[in-house]
């Protein structure tokens, strides 16, 4: 949102206005049966993806087999990069996997994948602001972060989604299963986006725009 004190202004990142207005989701998380679990960025080592596949293995048999997770994002040329991916891409294929886990590339079909979704997934520690974690709420869905970072200003834990402790995939596989279990009941789909609503862009571009008029004396402007 804003912050705002007697020497400073800050201002959300946003994310795009077509995400607030797109059908809302009309189905909460699943009492039973699969759970679809969907991640976007880039394949990079900070947005630690191994943790989301460390906690996935550590979920009982019964409960594993329940999962099904999907990454999408591309894989940046450098090497480390590369590296990550590979050893991403060879944890999937471990023995306790079975196809639960997959990397499925850059898309630009956004929107629907996330309603393909029942719970977005956001495993990396310190993430200033993330765009894309504002437009799966905009769209209703539920988000699961690490406790961290803007993450702990955009997610209200049992309310609009869950948070767990950073770099811990213990903690992130005791969510899951709490998910999985039918353990967890938070907030509609509306309540969801009407948590990060101020968040859309053009609410955004008018605070922007007010702070530029009040910074050249000609008091409040909209854009």
């Amino acid at each position: 949102m804003l912050f705002r004190s007697a020497r400073a202004e800050i201002v959300s990142e946003c994310g795009a206005d077509r995400f607030f207005e797109m059908p809302i989701r009309t189905m909460g998380l699943p009492t039973s049966g699969e759970v679809r679990l969907t991640g976007l960025g880039n394949l990079v080592r900070w947005k630690q993806w191994d943790l989301l596949l460390e906690s996935i293995a550590m979920l009982p048999d019964d409960l594993r087999r329940r999962v099904r997770a999907t990454v999408w994002g591309p894989i940046p040329k450098d090497s480390d990069s590369m590296e990550f991916a590979r050893s991403l891409e060879a944890m999937a294929a471990g023995p306790r996997m079975e196809g639960r886990v997959v990397f499925g590339g850059p898309t630009h079909a956004v929107e629907q994948v996330l309603r393909e979704a029942d719970l977005f997934v956001l495993p990396s520690t310190n993430e200033p602001c993330s765009v894309a974690l504002i437009e799966a709420m905009a769209t209703g869905l539920p988000a699961l972060v690490s406790a961290s970072g803007g993450n702990v200003d955009i997610v209200r834990h049992g309310k609009t989604g869950l948070l767990f402790q950073p770099g811990s995939a213990r903690d992130l596989a005791l969510q899951l299963e709490r998910v999985l279990r039918g353990e967890v009941c938070l907030g509609t789909a509306a309540e969801i986006r009407a948590s990060v609503m101020g968040r859309c862009a053009r609410d955004v571009a008018a605070r922007y725009a007010n702070i530029y008029a009040r910074l050249a004396g000609n008091g409040t402007a909209t854009p």
